[in-house]
């Protein structure tokens, strides 16, 4: 057998056969272009004679093969001899599991003339550490082959697939044609009303960074690129344009507003990345019985005391859905069970739904901090936003916690569970370094930003100092890298600077008359706050949360005071109403326990139910907080 590094022909004018043998191993299937070609540059071409061997049982396991021509037998050794295990005909790959185990499980041998290309196994590991996605997708294959060749041994058929997997792989019909369709009318609809006289109210200037904001908002509803890049194309076009000055256009990277969500995003990654947030959870459960309605009780009410701590939603959602599932097994519910679904739920809501009610629950929130002027943002500091918000929070889990009972009456369960959450915290052990700088993070900016009114310190230098205490010994350079929601940043960061943009062409000025005007029929703040918070609900069929919130907040935080409404009142109603779902589509923290508990917790029909649900309530708890609201001088 010889083996030498020649790189593998291509050929202009028919599929490279090499090409298609890497595209051929079913977990390389999603690299992109750049990846193969540089997969191809490691490869070491292998050629063996009838009888030759390959590779010997035992020894290190170093490579992956590929099989471009000829057949290969792969044994084992036993005291009775060679035991064939199965034949390879080319095109083909063998040896994955020397890409994961350190000695060879079989001897490979040629049994016709062979033309194989050797993939290194260092090399696989540098891809691997560079897309980790890769190595759960190799485990995932070795696991499945090992079942489906345990099968063909003892003649039993290969499972049938379950409806959700296949639907899993099913793209929608006509995604791509929808985006497609969508980059263009984003860019046409602005140069259509480019020269288009502008409305009365607005100058030339003012009316295309409207229809800008038109053309982003086409981009947002199809989606041709991800939100942040809508963002930063929507801001590099104002300024291209020469509408505003880059430096306005790109304010928002600058501000407050935007370091204190970096580092609430970095505090975040790290309380997830080390297991602490994963630890005070399995705490929280601890304290409440060990019945359905106990641990019903501690999913709300555990989530509601970790939210403050740990700005971000999605990462909240993702540690407690595992364990709310895990409850619910334990109760013996059966999968999408009323049973099930209501811890699950609980779950869900206790860690997402009361983002906005705390300052530090949601980094958007800090978005409308910024639109805010300098007196309002000394009120609404984090005790300030916590008193204020608190009657419309108290509403919503009273109302959540109803819609839980009612909607999903649990069939009988076992009279207790096991204390399974002791063991957990049992085989986490003390706690370790990471978790001891994340919680110090965490408790450095919490501290902070209560005593912020005494101190008199900008946030942004609070969040800076947590983000340094993280990254001393929490996270290091590749979880920096990965764990936070950078694209969030990106997408933050370009529309806080938006409204400097609107001040600057008297947008803001044209909006506030303009919702004034229509809004003067309703004549009592109250209902006017109401109808802003309908509105955003309904705004949320068309477009996701995350521009909902921010785009709305830019309307209506600085047309408030006009309206007899505080401006940090109207940006929490936007924030309260566009943070929901009716439909599975819209919630991202839905689709998030859905996807971690492997569509076995609950079922979209079930989640509509909830969702419905959780959406009158937050808009009753609206309604219903307007009397205490006025008391304290918002209205």
């Amino acid at each position: 057998m010889c083996a030498s590094p020649i790189l593998p022909r291509v050929s202009a004018h028919a599929n490279d056969p090499v090409v298609d043998l890497l595209r051929g191993v079913p977990f390389f299937k999603g690299l992109d272009r750049v990846d193969l070609a540089r997969l191809l540059g490691a490869l070491e071409e292998v050629r063996a004679e009838p009888g030759e061997i390959i590779a010997h049982e035992g020894t290190e396991a170093d490579a992956l093969y590929l099989l471009e021509r000829g057949t290969v037998a792969i044994t084992v050794a036993s005291p009775e001899g060679d035991l064939s295990l199965r034949q390879v005909v080319a095109p083909a790959h063998f040896g994955e599991l020397g890409l994961l185990l350190a000695r060879r499980t079989a001897t490979s041998r040629a049994l016709t003339n062979v033309l194989a290309w050797r993939m290194p196994r260092a090399r696989f590991e540098a891809l691997v550490r560079d897309r980790p996605q890769i190595g759960l997708a190799v485990a995932a294959e070795l696991a499945d082959a090992v079942d489906r060749r345990s099968r063909e041994y003892v003649g039993a058929p290969e499972p049938e697939r379950r409806p959700e997997e296949r639907a899993r792989d099913e793209r929608p019909a006509g995604r791509d044609r929808t985006r497609v369709v969508g980059a263009i009318a984003a860019v046409a609809l602005p140069a259509l009303l480019w020269n288009v006289a502008p409305p009365a109210g607005l100058d030339p200037t003012g009316w295309r960074v409207v229809v800008l904001l038109l053309g982003a908002g086409i981009a947002w509803l199809a989606e041709p690129v991800p939100d942040f890049g809508v963002a930063l194309a929507l801001v590099a076009a104002w300024g291209g344009t020469g509408l505003v000055t880059l430096p306005v256009a790109f304010s928002g990277f600058a501000s407050s507003s935007w370091l204190l969500a970096l580092g609430a995003l970095a505090l975040a990654a790290a309380m997830a990345r080390t297991g602490l947030l994963f630890r005070i959870a399995l705490l929280l459960l601890r304290t409440f019985p060990a019945t359905a309605t106990g641990q019903l009780l501690a999913l709300l009410v555990g989530g509601v005391l970790v939210t403050p701590i740990v700005p971000l939603s999605v990462a909240r959602v993702a540690a407690i859905m595992p364990v709310a599932s895990e409850i619910g097994q334990s109760l013996g519910y059966a999968p999408r069970s009323n049973g099930s679904a209501r811890l699950a739920f609980g779950g869900l809501i206790g860690y997402w739904y009361f983002s906005s009610v705390f300052l530090t629950g949601l980094a958007t929130n800090f978005f409308v901090v910024q639109l805010l002027s300098p007196a309002d943002r000394a009120r609404f500091s984090w005790l300030g936003w916590l008193g204020a918000a608190a009657p419309v929070g108290v509403l919503c889990l009273i109302g959540a916690a109803a819609a839980l009972l009612l909607l999903f009456r649990p069939e009988p369960a076992a009279v207790r569970i096991d204390d399974a959450t002791r063991r957990q915290q049992r085989v986490l052990g003390p706690l370790t370094r990471g978790e001891k700088v994340a919680l110090l993070a965490s408790g450095l900016l919490l501290a902070g930003l209560i005593a912020q009114p005494v101190l008199s310190v900008e946030p942004a230098w609070l969040a800076l100092a947590a983000l340094v205490v993280v990254t001393a010994g929490a996270l290091d350079r590749e979880r920096f890298r990965t764990g936070i929601d950078w694209g969030f940043l990106m997408l933050f960061g370009a529309l806080l600077g938006s409204g400097g943009v609107m001040q600057t062409t008297h947008v803001d000025r044209w909006i506030s008359a303009g919702l004034v005007e229509r809004t003067s029929g309703l004549g009592d703040p109250g209902l006017i706050l109401v109808a802003i918070a309908a509105a955003t609900v309904v705004l949320r069929f068309v477009l996701p949360s995350r521009p909902t919130m921010l785009l709305l907040a830019l309307a209506v935080v600085p047309a408030a005071p006009q309206l007899g409404i505080s401006p940090w009142l109207a940006g929490l109603s936007v924030l309260l109403a566009a943070n929901i779902w009716i439909l599975p589509y819209q919630g991202l923290e839905y689709l998030v326990a859905r996807e971690a508990t492997g569509g076995q917790a609950f079922d979209d029909r079930q989640g509509t139910r909830i969702g419905a649900a959780l959406t009158l309530v937050r808009l009753l708890a609206i309604a219903a907080s307007v009397p205490a609201w006025k008391l304290m001088g918002l209205l």
